[in-house]
């Protein structure tokens, strides 16, 4: 009886596992890199901060971000005062990355498993070693004993089948209610033969890649898609590395058909046909990001307008002019940033439950070789194919002295089948006159779809670029033939 009195004593002379530390550094990481926040959230529950000052600081940070406030370091000195002063300003003297932000938010949730481990065992040897505790008093402590370990915001790893089919059976349900007031949870792509194809649009959680070489029109029939979406309600987020948001807008407005380029360059505007294309486009929900450079920088940019319900689908223009080597230390090698730059991406995706379409450029091989592009001729293309759930890849080509654009249905995860006995599908899209917006010519390949995987018909008699006659599968081996 002695040594069960004194068990107790020796397992509390065991230290405490310590997270203060690691506790305020977390909360300095976010506050001097808000755009890890996005990650470093659903890992962390309020209950991992040992200290009440630091729960509520937590806590004050998540409602800020959540909200679409600000959480820096001057916002939150006047909103938090002194705990914040004592407690946190002293760890902000290094600014985080997102690798240092998740190294402290993993080692914050190891240290809260290891505390609840050592109090719940602390409690189970008393339990064990009382002596008016029955047998079932003691087995019931030990079943307990786990999930007390495992205590709140527990790790997800695994999902059961029937889980996952109940998910189907969700999405389903969720489905056939929007379709029956008259809308889709998909956002459509402004493409009818596209959205035949992938099952009536762009999905929640989808990495979509758009891939061309430069000039074919990759930004262009991005801004066909944006369009689509904010004509059907959905607000757009657009992160543009490339150009500026005054030429993107200029794009915008030349896809009114109202606007020329030339009568912009020359000054000669007409006004009232300015006033036609503003009004076409002003009130779309379209928000125009030209300042991120690094990924983490989009990432955060894109969450908030998320959380403060302004983006449904995200556009990044493109993959190449993203800037993240830092995070992954010296000598690190091109297709490991590309790889890690996708794979959060998609990562995102799924986190926010969005689509995000991200352009990319392609290998000069295809054009050199006089043949349609490849998944093979992705640019440095790591992960990119892996990632993607939708790959979209876009030739330019002059027939008969007009220019065209076949849009090839590369990968479609999750949408109907794309291969036929000649190739893949591909879609036949008529620029405008400013190149800024598309009519459809048809489907390349359609003829050797069974019939039922083809998609409903889609009327493109009312383009005046259209020839019936003219439409068929046009042979690589000729550049005089015809595509449509």
């Amino acid at each position: 009886m002695a040594r069960q009195d004194k068990t107790p004593v020796q397992i509390l002379d065991i230290p405490l596992p310590e997270t203060r530390r690691v506790e305020a550094q977390l909360l300095a990481d976010v506050v001097t890199a808000p755009e890890t926040m996005g990650d470093v959230q659903p890992l962390i529950h309020p209950d991992f901060f040992t200290d009440p000052d630091r729960r509520g600081i937590w806590e004050t940070i998540v409602d800020q971000y959540e909200h679409g406030r600000a959480f820096d370091i001057a916002t939150l000195s006047q909103v938090i005062g002194s705990p914040f002063l004592q407690q946190v300003l002293p760890f902000t003297d290094r600014p985080a990355t997102s690798t240092t932000a998740l190294e402290h938010a993993t080692a914050l949730r190891t240290g809260a498993a290891k505390l609840r481990a050592y109090i719940s065992a602390v409690a189970f040897i008393q339990k064990a070693v009382n002596p008016a505790a029955a047998e079932l008093d003691v087995l019931a402590a030990a079943e307990a004993f786990p999930s007390a370990v495992e205590g709140p915001a527990p790790v997800q790893t695994e999902l059961s089948l029937a889980e996952a089919v109940e998910a189907v059976r969700t999405e389903a349900e969720t489905e056939r209610r929007a379709r029956a007031e008259g809308r889709t949870t998909r956002i459509s792509s402004g493409i009818l033969a596209l959205d035949g194809f992938i099952n009536g649009g762009f999905k929640a959680g989808q990495l979509i890649v758009l891939a061309a070489r430069p000039g074919v029109g990759k930004t262009s029939l991005m801004l066909h898609f944006a369009k689509t979406a904010a004509r059907g309600g959905a607000p757009v987020y657009v992160s543009t590395l490339e150009m500026t948001g005054t030429e993107l807008g200029e794009k915008f407005v030349f896809s009114t058909g109202h606007v020329r380029p030339a009568d912009v360059a020359s000054g000669n505007l007409d006004r009232a046909a300015f006033d036609a294309a503003a009004a076409e486009l002003s009130g779309l929900p379209v928000l125009i990001n030209q300042f991120s450079r690094t990924l983490d920088q989009i990432v955060a940019r894109i969450t908030q307008a998320v959380k403060k319900g302004r983006c449904s689908i995200a556009f990044i223009d493109y993959l190449g002019l993203i800037q993240d080597t830092s995070n992954l230390g010296g000598g690190v090698k091109l297709y490991q940033v590309i790889a890690k730059i996708t794979g959060d991406l998609k990562a995102l995706a799924k986190r926010l439950g969005i689509p995000v379409v991200l352009l990319c450029q392609l290998s000069r091989e295809a054009v050199r070789d006089k043949r349609s592009p490849e998944l093979y001729d992705l640019r440095d293309s790591g992960s990119i194919e892996q990632d993607a759930d939708i790959v979209l890849m876009l030739e330019q080509e002059y027939r008969d002295g007009r220019l065209s654009i076949t849009a090839w249905l590369r990968k479609n995860r999750g949408g109907r089948r794309t291969g036929t006995r000649r190739g893949d599908l591909g879609f036949v899209l008529i620029p405008n006159d400013t190149y800024s917006a598309f009519t459809e010519g048809g489907i390349v390949n359609e003829d050797d779809l069974p019939e039922d995987t083809r998609p409903a018909p889609i009327d493109v008699t009312q383009s005046k670029y259209y020839n019936p006659d003219r439409f068929h599968e046009p042979d690589r081996d000729n550049d005089e033939e015809l595509l449509f």
